[in-house]
């Protein structure tokens, strides 16, 4: 998921590996596009149910009741002490990373903002919010912290902090008879493709275009989605030829018996809960890591990755990110 862009003016440096494989895809839009809208009326269907959740997501699971730690309880600072809850940003990015099943938050990342509160001692006060305001949302002081699976990098350090807590990589996803199956961002060339507003999927597109123009090929029609779910109905309907998404999400879309596959693997690597800076910032970045510590070391941490499907991109070592420090360098 994001494994994922948002800072206050969307614009991230970023390292990408470069990619071989080329198609000249002026010469198969017709045919993909034709493609996508003969599975449009089914995954219309599909795609519709997914935007608020509901019966296609994957079956509800019971949480994971975690027992609070004193070690972790006595590094939280005392203002957040003393409030007795911990304000937790959900982006609203959809299974299996966060989703509503009714009144509920459901997905991976609701169940580790519970536990990271519970471990802490702190009653768990979450808010689900579109992804490019998580950022601006702890900057103003309305969160201590937000999930959405960041990708650490250079400039997003700059005004929050980060703990590491997943891996994750992106792909493509394209309808599954579709001619171009991309494996690297410059197969895309000269194609209309979708990734979630905000999200460091995007940041790749717009960075592909460089190299799109040294190849001496078309650029890439990018087109940015409120939802990752808003991105694959207009994929289904023709408007684009593919969607470029966390890993995570797009095999939670294809678990659905959607007529998509997915294809490639772009970017990777560590991703983070993001953490208010404050003048007590030292206190709860120790706060955050310890509480990932002690959940992974108990079971709890696993536990909510398998429920969820996603241990793929377990980690068993947190780490501390922030302004300063030397951020991971990804693929």
């Amino acid at each position: 998921m994001d494994s994922i862009l948002n800072s206050t003016d969307n614009r991230l440096p970023w390292k990408t590996r470069p990619q071989l494989l080329s198609f000249e895809a002026s010469t198969t839009m017709k045919s993909l596009f034709r493609r996508a809208r003969t599975v449009a009326a089914l995954a219309v269907v599909g795609v519709t149910a997914t935007a608020c959740a509901g019966a296609s997501e994957p079956e509800s699971v019971a949480p994971v009741n975690v027992s609070a730690s004193a070690e972790v309880s006595e590094l939280v600072p005392e203002p957040i002490k003393q409030r007795g809850t911990l304000r937790v940003a959900i982006p609203d990015i959809g299974s299996p990373l966060a989703y509503r099943e009714g009144d509920e938050l459901r997905g991976m990342d609701p169940a580790l903002g519970e536990a990271l509160a519970q471990v802490m001692g702190l009653k768990y006060q979450p808010e689900m919010i579109p992804f490019n305001a998580t950022l601006p949302g702890l900057q103003s002081g309305r969160y201590d912290v937000s999930f959405g699976q960041f990708y650490v990098t250079e400039d997003r350090v700059q005004v929050v902090d980060f703990v590491t807590d997943w891996r994750d990589f992106s792909s493509f996803i394209v309808p599954a008879d579709a001619e171009v199956k991309p494996e690297a961002l410059t197969d895309v060339c000269g194609l209309p493709i979708g990734a979630m507003d905000g999200s460091v999927e995007l940041k790749f597109l717009n960075d592909a275009q460089a190299e799109c123009s040294a190849r001496g090929r078309k650029p890439i029609s990018v087109n940015a989605f409120p939802s990752i779910s808003a991105g694959v109905l207009a994929m289904s309907s023709g408007r684009v030829a593919g969607v470029l998404v966390g890993r995570g999400a797009g095999e939670s879309a294809i678990e659905k018996g959607q007529p998509f596959t997915l294809v490639g693997e772009i970017g990777g690597g560590p991703c983070a809960t993001a953490v208010a800076r404050t003048e007590y910032s030292d206190e709860m970045l120790a706060a955050v890591k310890k509480a990932y510590e002690v959940l992974i070391a108990d079971g709890a941490y696993a536990q909510i990755l398998d429920a969820n499907n996603t241990t793929y991109g377990a980690i068993d070592n947190p780490t501390i990110y922030t302004r300063g420090s030397d951020h991971p360098i990804y693929k």
